[in-house]
């Protein structure tokens, strides 16, 4: 017997384009760039950058601060809660009288770096004031698995929880756990995906010394136009753009979702997860590759039966180019027919949270029959794929695969199927 199908049945993101997924799609599939100068933010007396994809309106003290959580001052938490509560939202499961049990739901709500900003603000705190003391609240707001706390919180789920860590690829081992704790049966339901903001002088500056963030240069595009700063794939990258911002999926068994009375919009058909053992940074090409035809081979198709492959695509140099020879090798000659893109160009590289927030726009994008842009691109001559340079396309998506690296040498890959009642 074919095991049960793991669906997706809501589906939200919080990003710097807007503090929704519709925002956020609307302006994603217009080509805009959500990266902006912000010195009122990063002040550039302390950091070494401060172009950025910022969230506004969004988190403690802001006219969207979710009252339960008022006390935690960690604008992961927030994030990660608000795309919760909406892609729960999106199922239908606000509505509470669907009979879905609290301890059949898991939790699987992942960041890469949890409260660094809580961290560094009551570290100045404490100086400004000559005291050790900090507040009572910095260790339960630092801690990276309090998303998920608060998620199961709010929500009232009592289900398996888990806070993956897996660093720019955490919100995709995120939605690979949940998926394998529905399919093992631990759960009916799982709420999974990622949070994170780490706008901190010791982060930002770190990411620009290791020239693996845009650094201040003159002469360069985004200079003139911030919003050119994250180009993935183009010939003159010079590194990513550090954002911040949510991605939940809300998943369910297939039968779980009809017994509660559930739509599908998507179908996880595939996953999977690999290190490269290798480097603290740099991705190895084999271990790439054969993680992308990993998540192929467990969802069952062939390469070819992929219409859309949406990039981890970060703009720095290295892995833009290990990503595409890594295409290249799974699709063949089929890669330069294959439309690729990366959003990262409009919403920045929300570290651990990206995978996840990609993860919602593939769900969407096969809802729409879409495929989002990557936007400011500049064709490299050395990476001769179809990369949907500057503009949204309407195509047939059946099938996408959506993958994810990270800093250490952790892999995953999505593959993502449009719902079919077959």
């Amino acid at each position: 017997m074919a095991p049960d199908r793991i669906v997706v049945v809501g589906h939200a993101a919080v990003t710097c384009l807007g503090p929704d997924l519709d925002t956020t799609w609307r302006r994603l599939v217009a080509g805009e760039s959500g990266l902006s100068s912000r010195p009122d933010r990063l002040d550039p007396g302390q950091y070494l950058q401060d172009v950025a994809g910022l969230v506004d309106g969004v988190g403690p003290g802001t006219p969207l601060e979710d009252p339960a959580i008022a006390r935690l001052g960690s604008r992961f938490v927030h994030f990660g809660l608000l795309a919760a509560r909406q892609a729960w939202a999106d199922a239908g499961l606000d509505r509470g009288d669907l009979g879905v049990p609290g301890d059949r739901v898991a939790v699987v709500v992942g960041s890469g770096l949890g409260g660094l900003d809580l961290y560094h603000a009551e570290g100045r705190r404490a100086s400004s004031r000559k005291t050790l003391a900090t507040g009572p609240y910095l260790v339960p707001g630092l801690i990276a698995n309090q998303a998920a706390g608060q998620v199961s919180q709010q929500l009232g789920l009592h289900g398996p929880s888990l806070s993956p860590a897996n660093a720019c690829a955490t919100g995709g081992h995120a939605i690979a756990s949940a998926a394998l704790l529905l399919r093992a049966g631990e759960a009916d339901l799982a709420v999974c995906g990622a949070s994170e903001s780490a706008f901190t002088p010791e982060v930002v500056n770190g990411f620009v010394t290791m020239k693996a963030m845009l650094a201040r240069k003159p002469g360069d595009r985004s200079a003139g136009d911030p919003s050119q700063a994250s180009r993935p794939f183009s010939v003159d990258r010079a590194g990513f753009v550090m954002a911040e911002g949510a991605g939940i999926l809300v998943l369910a068994t297939e039968s779980a979702a009809r017994r509660f009375g559930l739509t599908p919009q998507a179908v996880l058909e595939g996953w999977a997860t690999n290190s490269d053992g290798f480097h603290v940074a740099q991705p190895h090409p084999d271990r790439v590759r054969r993680c992308l035809e990993l998540a192929i081979g467990h969802a069952g198709i062939h390469p070819e039966q992929v219409d859309y492959y949406n990039a981890h695509g970060t703009s720095t140099s290295v892995n833009d180019r290990v990503e595409a020879e890594a295409v290249k090798a799974i699709f063949g000659d089929r890669a330069r027919a294959l439309p690729v893109s990366s959003i990262k160009g409009a919403v920045g590289h929300a570290l651990g949270a990206a995978p996840a927030i990609e993860a919602a726009v593939c769900v969407r994008a096969l809802r729409e029959q879409v495929v989002p842009p990557t936007i400011n691109h500049r064709a490299d001559p050395a990476l001769d794929l179809d990369f949907v340079p500057d503009e949204a396309r309407g195509a047939r998506l059946g099938r996408i695969l959506s993958a994810s690296f990270g800093f250490g040498g952790t892999n995953n890959a999505l593959v993502f199927g449009r719902w079919n009642d077959a």
